[in-house]
């Protein structure tokens, strides 16, 4: 089984903030990983390169360690993002809720979720809108514009538009009416 905390929407930590190097007005994309694959990370960072050309206020948050965690920090740094993303490395399960609180959207591109994994349960309590694979369970979970989205996950053009529609509030309905559908009652 998981282990589900309070999930109640946390304020977001000006001092989390401040220790990770995060500008007060930068939006965050957030992604939690076990670092098993390179390839989910890389097509994030590959779309993420193209968002902060049309949005260099933008952070990349990675929290999360593995076996790949050289090779995602050395693909992070192939793409010269090495300030735009912050990989925390793991952090306690009792932290992620304050870590969920700086995102403005999450994203999980992984194969191997089952859509219940404790991130995606915290973003969605905290009424922040998601990103997931449309070839994972969360298809199944995820309504795509109803309260999530859904993309394939090698297709770095669609994250890249889909990521810059949501920071410029260019979607049918605004991203955080997405995110609060996202704990609604099923």
């Amino acid at each position: 089984g998981i282990e589900i905390g309070d999930l109640a929407t946390r304020e977001r930590s000006a001092e989390l903030r401040k220790s990770l190097g995060i500008p007060e007005t930068a939006k965050v994309v957030a992604t939690a990983s076990e670092m098993m694959e390179l390839e989910e990370t890389a097509c994030l960072l590959q779309a993420f390169e193209q968002v902060v050309i049309k949005k260099p206020n933008t952070r990349l948050l990675i929290f999360g360690h593995g076996p790949k965690f050289k090779e995602i920090e050395r693909a992070m740094l192939d793409l010269a993002l090495g300030s735009k993303v912050i990989l925390t490395g793991k952090i306690k399960d009792q932290d992620l809720p304050d870590y969920i609180a700086l995102a403005d959207v999450l994203v999980n591109l992984s194969s191997r979720t089952t859509g219940f994994e404790p991130s995606l349960l915290e973003a969605m309590a905290q009424k922040k809108p998601i990103v997931g694979s449309e070839v994972s369970p969360m298809g199944k979970i995820v309504e795509h514009g109803i309260d999530g989205f859904l993309v394939r996950p090698a297709d770095v053009r669609e994250l890249t538009a889909l990521l810059v529609d949501i920071f410029n509030h260019q979607l049918p309905i605004e991203a955080i009416e997405i995110g609060r559908a996202s704990c609604r009652e099923r």
